[in-house]
């Protein structure tokens, strides 16, 4: 489907996207596992490994996780991803980031940038916490990769399948923040229909048989993958599955 494109030099992945959608994110639901430190720091290990073969330039990584502030913390944690980023401006060298401290309420955050002089570009950013520590997402996943240099659509897509191997979530896609602030009071807005959408095989959905979307069946679940990575396509097609699945998501265009 994407030969062309995979065939063409690596590119920034934001121009993968219609600019509407200003920055792109991955983010899985992990469907309220409470995953210990072990098996979270087993899972970002994995997780690296995917990235760096997506992103094929030389990346160091930086990386840190936290309790909830019930269980107090010493003076290497909390630390915000800006604040991450700023080390690295300051000349930070790669942190082991297969070290990960016991907590209960675990939150891991792992940043890339690329090695070499150039300490400001940051290709991924990636997060994890389990649902003890986040009541209000139960266990997430949170990929932000604006910057990363990939062949192509056909990579990414391929990336997120193997993400979603990883992970298990129960639902999930590629969106944006263009898409998730509008109307996000409303009480349903779950699936979060993006450019590539997850579907566990028991969610319950219908997906809608599109010429907007190419069906992906993984092991456990669909991939719903927009042939056009464009806002508009992404209204187009979220208004297709709401007419097959009893209105939802909630019609994000109405107000």
């Amino acid at each position: 489907m994407y030969a062309e494109e995979d065939d063409m030099k690596s590119t920034v992945a934001a121009e993968l996207f219609d600019p509407a959608l200003k920055r792109i994110s991955l983010r899985l639901q992990l469907g309220g596992r409470k995953a210990g430190p072990d098996d979270i720091a087993t899972r970002v290990l994995s997780t690296v490994n995917v990235l760096e073969d997506l992103d094929s330039r030389p990346i160091e990584w930086l990386h840190v996780n936290y309790a909830d502030q019930r269980m107090g913390h010493d003076n290497r944690l909390p630390r915000t991803h800006r604040e991450m980023a700023l080390s690295v401006e300051d000349g930070a060298r790669k942190d082991d980031v297969g070290t990960f401290y016991p907590s209960w309420g675990c939150y891991v955050s792992i940043l890339g940038f690329l090695a070499g002089s150039d300490r400001r570009v940051c290709p991924f950013e990636v997060s994890a916490a389990d649902g003890d520590q986040d009541e209000r997402s139960s266990d997430s996943f949170n990929l932000n990769f604006l910057e990363a240099a990939v062949p192509g659509r056909g990579a990414l897509v391929d990336c997120v399948a193997s993400l979603i191997d990883l992970w298990e979530p129960t639902r999930g896609g590629i969106f944006s923040s263009a898409i998730t602030r509008k109307n996000r009071d409303q009480p349903i807005w779950y699936p979060p229909v993006g450019v590539v959408t997850y579907f566990a095989n028991d969610s319950g959905y219908v997906l809608p048989e599109d010429p907007l979307v190419e069906l992906r069946p993984l092991r456990r679940c669909t991939l719903a993958v927009l042939k056009d990575w464009t806002w508009e396509a992404v209204q187009r097609y979220e208004a297709a599955f709401r007419a097959n699945n009893n209105g939802i998501p909630n019609d994000r265009s109405a107000s």
